[in-house]
């Protein structure tokens, strides 16, 4: 049994969108403990000594402070899960992270997106990628016939009604909800006009004690309008899928490496939005269930490889091919690990293009090497 650290954004301890993962790891009879980072609200941040006691430690998008240049000169098995929401590619081209990614040089990587996956394996760590997928009932919603919309209005900023009302212009909605509880520190939501109240028969909400009241009234619709232009794991759409919604989410991550448009949602460029059609929200919906079902059962099928993965020291993970990309190590890297020069030429360019000049020499040396143990027997 391992004894874990957990250290997670406190704004998830409301949410309680992270919860799965320690579930996971106490039902394969592991101990976790829970650490909640506040710093991203002016709060105390979790401190390194706090954890690193742990034989493994977990940083679900927030992090301690490493007390040296790098997690893994403390720490032999130290796991950061980043949320592709905190990276805000949404806004335009990602500059050079590599200052952001240096600290886990050498540690490993757990994602929930192919785009940070990609990010991650491109600056030289070892990261491992599963998709996940909630639970998915039994029996869906029973179909309502016509078309029934809800959109929570979070980010005034990022996605208003106005881009709502351009993608469903050339529709007209049987009833249309619209929930207008705004994340904190946003600013208030602009209405639709009295005209598009009438037309799509909009009602509204700001808040609900209960969680199951929300839940009915998203469960009375059938095109789910996702609330952000970028998520982290996109919980809530994940939820609109199962419930075989149809989902209709700007083309961006991680929407657009769940949803295929036309097949089971539809995508838009939040950029420059057009009126979609929604002659197809029932079949799109029926579809997206059936991904939600199917993506469950791979994800609980690949449980056994994750866990493998968060128990597995690092170092085991870069045997024989750790090349740290900014500390000029690779060579010693490489040759502590016992690879040789033919497998760091295989990963080193500048090695690759220079073959011709340091390859006869690395024969000769074997064969002097060879004829010396020969003689030496």
């Amino acid at each position: 049994m391992a004894r874990i650290a957990y250290l997670d954004h406190s704004y998830h301890r409301t949410t309680r969108s992270t919860t799965f993962l320690p579930e996971i790891l106490r039902r394969h009879g592991h101990e976790v403990d829970l650490f909640w980072d506040d710093a991203w609200q002016g709060g105390a941040p979790v401190a390194w000594d706090a954890v690193r006691g742990h034989d493994v430690v977990i940083m679900f998008q927030s992090f301690c402070a490493p007390d040296q240049a790098h997690f893994r000169q403390s720490h032999p098995n130290v796991i950061y899960i980043p949320m592709l929401d905190q990276f805000g590619i949404w806004q335009g081209p990602v500059y050079n992270l590599s200052g952001f990614w240096e600290p886990f040089q050498g540690s490993k990587v757990l994602n929930f997106s192919n785009a940070v996956h990609g990010m991650a394996t491109g600056f030289g760590i070892v990261s491992h990628c599963v998709r996940y997928y909630q639970p998915v009932a039994d029996a869906p919603v029973p179909a309502r016939p016509g078309l029934h919309g809800f959109f929570w209005l979070r980010r005034e900023a990022q996605l208003p009604w106005r881009v709502i009302r351009q993608l469903i212009a050339g529709s007209t909605f049987d009833s249309f909800h619209l929930h207008l509880a705004v994340d904190p520190g946003t600013e208030p939501a602009t209405l639709p006009t009295a005209e598009e109240i009438a037309r799509h028969r909009i009602t509204t909400s700001t808040w609900f004690e209960n969680k199951a009241d929300l839940q009915a009234v998203m469960d009375r619709a059938n095109v789910y309008f996702a609330p952000r232009l970028e998520e982290g794991i996109g919980q809530s759409f994940l939820e609109a899928m199962a419930r075989a919604q149809c989902v209709v989410a700007p083309d961006q991550g991680t929407m657009n490496e769940y949803i295929l448009p036309g097949f089971n949602g539809l995508l838009y460029d939040a950029q420059a939005p057009q009126a979609l059609d929604f002659s197809s929200a029932e079949a799109l919906g029926a579809r997206a269930r059936d991904s939600a079902i199917s993506g469950r059962a791979a994800w609980e099928a690949a449980e056994q490889a994750l866990v493998r993965f968060i128990l597995t020291p690092s170092v085991a993970l870069y045997a024989g091919k750790y090349q740290h990309p900014f500390g000029g190590v690779a060579v010693e890297a490489a040759a502590a690990a016992g690879s040789g020069w033919q497998d760091l030429a295989q990963r080193n360019a500048l090695l690759r293009s220079t073959r011709f000049a340091w390859h006869p020499l690395l024969r000769l040396a074997r064969r002097l090497r060879g004829e010396s143990n020969r003689g030496s027997r």
